[in-house]
């Protein structure tokens, strides 16, 4: 071991793999915050930005939830459970194996899941508030505009789009900072000594 307590020759620290899953929640919400302007007309184009974006977003949302796992209790195991498994299921192209849309399905799922990881996050007063407060306003404005005649429901798709990439961004942001909470005692500094 060396000084720092880690293995000698070791490849990557505690540290390190946060800030790794800060950049990638970065990197993913920003694309992802990106692709909602629709920008991009090529399938194929498309089909590589939304597979970058779900890889990027699923690490991403791993170092979020270990960074403050021992605070989030239940709910937020059980809301990282099922993101996990929604961003797993949209990956990939846009096939209708199952006789409905997997991405259009797995983007609900996922969405539902973070309302519950944003109340797990607001019950316990996690910092920052930001994310949890954009993943949750995304899926509001989602529904509400969904409701309405053209072009609302579209209008929504994009907004929410926007609030739940930025949503990522500030996450990744706390964890490059070394976020997670100096509270919850599960923060990358803290799990790194």
């Amino acid at each position: 071991m060396n000084a720092a307590g880690h293995e000698a020759g070791a490849v990557v620290t505690p540290i390190q793999l946060f800030r790794l899953a800060g950049a990638a929640a970065i990197a993913g919400g920003a694309l992802r915050a990106l692709a909602a302007l629709e920008l991009l007309d090529d399938p194929v184009t498309l089909e590589w930005l939304y597979a970058s974006i779900d890889v990027l977003l699923l690490f991403g949302l791993i170092g979020i939830y270990l960074a403050r796992a021992s605070r989030l209790g239940f709910l937020g195991l059980a809301s990282f459970a099922v993101a996990v498994a929604a961003l797993s299921f949209i990956g990939g192209p846009d096939a209708d194996p199952f006789g409905f849309s997997t991405y259009q399905e797995g983007a609900t799922v996922l969405a539902i899941a973070m309302v519950g990881f944003s109340i797990a996050w607001f019950r316990v007063r996690e910092r920052p508030l930001g994310a949890p407060a954009f993943w949750f306003t995304s899926v509001v404005i989602a529904g509400a505009l969904g409701s309405l005649p053209e072009p609302w429901p579209h209008t929504g798709i994009i907004t929410a789009g926007l609030l739940f990439g930025v949503g990522f961004v500030g996450a990744g942001v706390d964890l490059l900072r070394g976020g997670g909470s100096s509270r919850s005692g599960s923060s990358p500094d803290a799990t790194a000594r």
